[in-house]
């Protein structure tokens, strides 16, 4: 049986990772979500601002532009003009995006973004309109928004090349790579999240005399889990933001991308772990301990004789679980289903082992008095 929980839990570490990365990855919803968290950051809006502003000078001659707007006798400050005016559209750019229109331009072109990519690691990719062969994040109407706030005439605003502001996601020479692995990393989701929950089921099963024991190693194993992901995210975290922080300027940036950019995976190991404490509790309540025994004594009444009140507190309970949500899946129909069988599961389980402890106690024990039982 220690073997079946071991390899559980093994391979509930590597679940954790990839139902994160389908759920981050491979859900547009998700992605949409995360990359407008990513942007209301002051740190990545001043890198983005600096992107943009770098689109704009690459795309439009601005010493030309002011030129054209001065007098003859004062064109020659154009140039100097248009080197100053570079550090007043990098405060102008970032004031834009902190604007509830600019970010929801950044919002739509992540969506459109992600929804292309889709199509195309979905096996669309010969129907689905590409940029040059590739999949791109189109900023250009940012681009252009900012150029506008700048005092660049809005005719040659719009004039800026489609190409402006784009950021590759994903090339043509990538695409099949993309496609395999997101099958992969689809079919891992699943297969593993089945495999996991399985391998416990049959460890407790095969552990007759010893399923509660077995039980609550099984509640361990979820919390290591869940311990072990968060530390490698922890590991992980430095050595990509050491990576991509060449210099300190941008590591504020790099901090926030893979903190935001991840905290899915930080919820996919919290739940591991609140849903292994439950069960560890659970496993606990049911056990010879001495306060187990007296919460049981004491609750035998109620279990055994009272099951209307005993499934309406259990309901009530239940609700509140969903309301607080503390594990991802209280937010998901299926898993909502799936606790709600649990629950009632347990709940009978509890009530006949209290009934063959307790058969003959029929009013309510205080449980701060010591009293005394058979061992679960």
């Amino acid at each position: 049986m220690t073997a079946l929980v071991v390899l559980a839990t093994l391979l509930a570490f590597v679940a954790i990772f990839s139902l994160w990365i389908n759920r981050q990855a491979l859900n547009t919803d998700n992605w949409t979500t995360t990359s407008s968290k990513l942007l209301a950051d002051e740190a990545i809006q001043t890198q983005v601002a600096t992107f943009v502003v770098t689109q704009l000078y690459a795309n439009v001659d601005v010493q030309a532009e002011l030129a054209s707007k001065l007098p003859t006798q004062l064109q020659p400050l154009a140039g100097p003009a248009a080197g100053s005016l570079r550090q007043v559209a990098q405060t102008t750019a970032e004031r834009a995006l902190a604007t509830g229109q600019v970010q929801d331009a950044w919002t739509q072109a992540n969506r459109a973004a992600h929804r292309t990519l889709l199509k195309i690691i979905n096996g669309g990719g010969n129907n689905v309109s590409t940029n040059g062969g590739k999949v791109t994040l189109d900023l250009r109407s940012i681009v252009e928004q900012v150029a506008v706030q700048i005092g660049i005439d809005p005719a040659v605003a719009n004039k800026i090349p489609a190409s402006a502001g784009s950021l590759v996601i994903l090339r043509s020479n990538q695409i099949d790579a993309a496609q395999k692995i997101a099958k992969l990393i689809r079919g891992l989701a699943i297969i593993l999240t089945v495999l996991v929950f399985g391998l416990y089921a049959l460890a407790v099963y095969l552990a007759r005399g010893r399923r509660r024991e077995t039980l609550r190693s099984v509640g361990i194993g979820f919390i290591g889990a869940g311990a072990v992901a968060l530390i490698v995210h922890g590991l992980a975290g430095t050595a990509v933001v050491n990576a991509l922080a060449k210099n300190e300027s941008v590591r504020p940036a790099a901090d926030a991308v893979w903190s935001i950019g991840t905290s899915l995976l930080v919820q996919a190991a919290g739940s591991a772990i609140t849903f292994g404490a439950l069960v560890v509790i659970a496993a606990v309540f049911a056990g010879p301990t001495r306060y187990a025994v007296r919460l049981r004594r004491w609750a035998a009444p109620y279990l055994r004789d009272r099951p209307g009140v005993t499934y309406t507190a259990v309901g009530a309970l239940y609700l509140a679980l969903i309301a607080w949500a503390p594990i991802a899946a209280f937010r998901k129909p299926i898993g909502i289903l799936v606790f709600a069988l649990l629950m009632v599961l347990g709940t009978e389980v509890l009530r006949r082992q209290t009934a063959r402890e307790f058969p003959h106690v029929r009013t309510a024990t205080p449980v701060s008095e010591p009293q005394s039982g058979p061992a679960a």
